[in-house]
């Protein structure tokens, strides 16, 4: 008996203890999402961050380890919808593509309206993220390489979701690679900046253009 009661005290002290880490992570990252889109990358400094959440910059550096980490979590936060999710980087671009049921992915047509639609959900949701991440490429090597292959990779994953579609339902002259080139390039974070970013398209607009865009590019008349 005299040793179960030290190890109970132990095992609620190391559960109280995690369920406060994972707190304490849940502010940091709702305070970095709020400081980098008020501030942008380079001026949100960790002193900020560490601020707005309430706690010490150590903290931060403890929970995190450091600001290009945090900015991960945002925009892992921004695609998943959940705190507590962590993907790996090569299994991002897979959460940006939702799981489509075999009826659909047969459906050239029905495909397309599939992806545009999740893409619209996920660029309301990324939107911002997507803007710092631009912004920090621009003065943080490692971040552009990030942002970079995570572009790569998201076309690799539009490539896997077209597999199923036949040749014939292509445009007469368009390849399935250059379809998959196309569509990646309309349903871009890049399209997003430009028309709704730059010429304020709503959502609804931005979902019309993208979808009218893309059955016209690659999609066959008949298809």
């Amino acid at each position: 008996m005299s040793d179960a009661i030290p190890t109970r005290s132990v095992s609620r002290q190391q559960e109280a203890g995690e369920v406060t880490r994972r707190e304490t992570r849940r502010q940091l990252l709702r305070a970095a999402q709020e400081v980098f889109t008020e501030n942008g990358y380079r001026a949100a400094t960790v002193a900020k961050i560490a601020a707005r959440a309430g706690v010490a910059v150590q903290t931060l550096y403890h929970a995190w380890g450091s600001k290009r980490d945090l900015l991960r979590g945002v925009l892992e936060l921004a695609i998943t919808g959940d705190e507590d999710v962590h993907i790996d980087r090569h299994e991002l671009p897979r959460a940006m593509l939702a799981a489509t049921d075999p009826a659909v992915r047969r459906d050239p047509r029905a495909l397309l309206e599939h992806l545009v639609r999740e893409f619209r959900i996920l660029a309301e949701r990324s939107a911002g993220v997507w803007k710092t991440y631009r912004d920090a490429a621009a003065v943080d090597p490692d971040i552009a390489a990030d942002w970079s292959a995570l572009m790569r990779l998201r076309r690799t994953n539009f490539e896997a979701l077209f597999a199923s579609v036949p040749d014939s339902s292509w445009r007469q002259g368009v390849s399935a690679e250059q379809a998959v080139d196309t569509l990646w390039a309309i349903a871009s974070p890049q399209t997003h900046e430009l028309l709704v970013g730059v010429l304020g398209y709503s959502y609804d607009q931005f979902e019309a253009w993208v979808l009218d865009t893309a059955r016209h590019a690659v999609l066959d008349s008949d298809g």
